[in-house]
């Protein structure tokens, strides 16, 4: 195991219940985006603060949040205490035709946070079931929005998106390696450029901003009476290997949705609730969306939970007898244990957006990425609020990712879990991180990068 030199707690675990355990995951459980056949995972068995520890009792620093959605670290006694409170009324209510004061609470509290466009919240189980929700809105919307619209069934996409693992996400995504074996299931959809930018080296940022706005006005034109929604991730593009935009980008695109009468979706799944330095991304550009997607970090990364905030027009679109209704639904929407986390999260979200804590640590990332961008090995670093990007310099995109590999590899001995994106690392601490925390994340990465530099050379 990767692990084996790491020096932690005292295993709760027997030696003969651990090598039970490592088998049964290798052979029986069936892991997400992993390759079953030389599968050898780490089996956590709890979580402190920022820190996960282990079967063995080792300890890694959770520098990943759990794949982006633990914000607040583990077992935090706030998100804990609220799970309990709710627990002892009712685990769970059905979201079809019933609701529950604590889901009833999340929802006023979302709209009030959300960008003012906004009045409506349909609840959702993960991120995927969000966007999913989301097109189908678009879809009915114009369907029954009056004559001359029924040639809207297109959305327009980024290149490189990716908007979740169900079919009709997989269609509007474009990350060939997550989706090129699926094409013969997937429906056609009208794809731009991939907006690549920067926000740490700016000087060519107005340059292509320009040109990738004249680029989708062209397809707008062409294209403007079949289009139902665009679909965005703003500002950053995580699963296309940390992509960020130009800044503009997404005030543009919303601007061309105006002038063609389209509707916008954002899918602020990974960077929205606090994770960029604000609650939700679009407020950076005062973008107003027509339906705005979260999940991941709603919840703190406790329970799954996910939704799609719709403006009014919207909505009204659904309102009158049985044909018009949104035929859409799942078992666990609304659920109020997760919006008693939710509500606990948020909570925590505000104090640490509104006590200005969240500026001196995304400072320290600032200055913690710029010191690795020097090193020779590093093709650009890049980051917004608490996602951040290492990319790495290789003669081939396959010898990159044999790299940061590696790199994931070093961190893992040392205690540092983080998963390799493709030649890109991902760095999306929780927001909780301490600065001893960051200091010794980073000291740990530089060491790693520069160990597995030099075995390559």
């Amino acid at each position: 195991m990767l692990h084996s030199n790491l020096r932690g707690d005292e295993s709760a675990y027997s030696e003969q219940e651990i090598r039970w355990l490592q088998s049964v995951d290798r052979e029986t459980v069936w892991h997400a985006f992993s390759q079953m056949a030389d599968y050898d995972g780490l089996i956590i068995d709890r979580g402190e603060g920022n820190w996960l520890i282990d079967i063995q009792g080792n300890r890694y620093l959770d520098a990943a949040s759990s794949l982006w959605c633990n914000v607040h670290g583990h077992s935090h006694p706030r998100i804990n205490q609220a799970i309990v409170e709710q627990l002892a009324k009712v685990a769970h209510v059905t979201n079809l035709g019933m609701s529950h004061p604590e889901t009833i609470r999340l929802a006023d509290r979302l709209i009030r946070l959300a960008p003012d466009s906004l009045e409506h919240v349909f609840f959702c189980c993960d991120g995927a079931s969000a966007v999913e929700v989301a097109m189908k809105m678009a879809f009915q919307f114009w369907k029954q929005s009056g004559a001359g619209q029924d040639e809207r069934n297109q959305f327009l996409v980024l290149g490189n998106a990716y908007h979740g693992d169900t079919i009709g996400t997989v269609s509007v995504g474009g990350v060939e390696r997550f989706h090129r074996l699926f094409g013969p299931l997937l429906f056609p959809v009208l794809r731009g450029p991939c907006p690549t930018g920067s926000r740490i080296v700016p000087h060519q940022n107005d340059f292509l901003l320009a040109s990738y706005l004249r680029e989708y006005r062209l397809l707008f034109e062409q294209h403007a009476r079949e289009i139902a929604a665009v679909i965005v991730e703003p500002l950053l593009q995580c699963a296309a290997g940390m992509v960020f935009h130009p800044p503009g980008f997404l005030s543009g695109m919303a601007a061309l949705c105006r002038e063609f009468d389209t509707l916008l979706i954002v899918d602020e799944i990974a960077v929205g609730m606090g994770r960029c330095g604000r609650m939700f991304a679009c407020e950076y550009e005062s973008v107003q969306p027509d339906v705005l997607c979260i999940g991941k970090g709603l919840t703190g990364g406790y329970l799954p939970m996910s939704a799609a905030l719709t403006s009014g027009r919207v909505f009204d679109a659904f309102l009158g007898d049985s044909t018009r209704t949104l035929y859409h639904g799942h078992t666990y929407g609304g659920n109020p244990l997760s919006a008693a986390a939710a509500n606990a999260t948020l909570d925590l979200t505000q104090a640490v957006l509104e006590q200005g804590v969240m500026g001196e640590r995304v400072d320290r990332m600032d200055s913690e990425l710029r010191a690795v961008q020097s090193m020779g090995c590093v093709q650009r670093v890049d980051y917004l609020g608490m996602l951040g990007a290492i990319e790495w310099n290789a003669p081939s995109y396959q010898l990159g990712c044999q790299a940061v590999r590696r790199v994931c590899d070093e961190l893992h001995r040392e205690g540092i879990w983080l998963r390799p994106l493709g030649n890109t690392l991902p760095i999306v601490p929780p927001l909780s991180i301490t600065d001893d925390e960051l200091s010794m994340l980073f000291i740990k990465i530089r060491q790693a990068v520069q160990q597995v530099a030099a075995s390559m050379t």
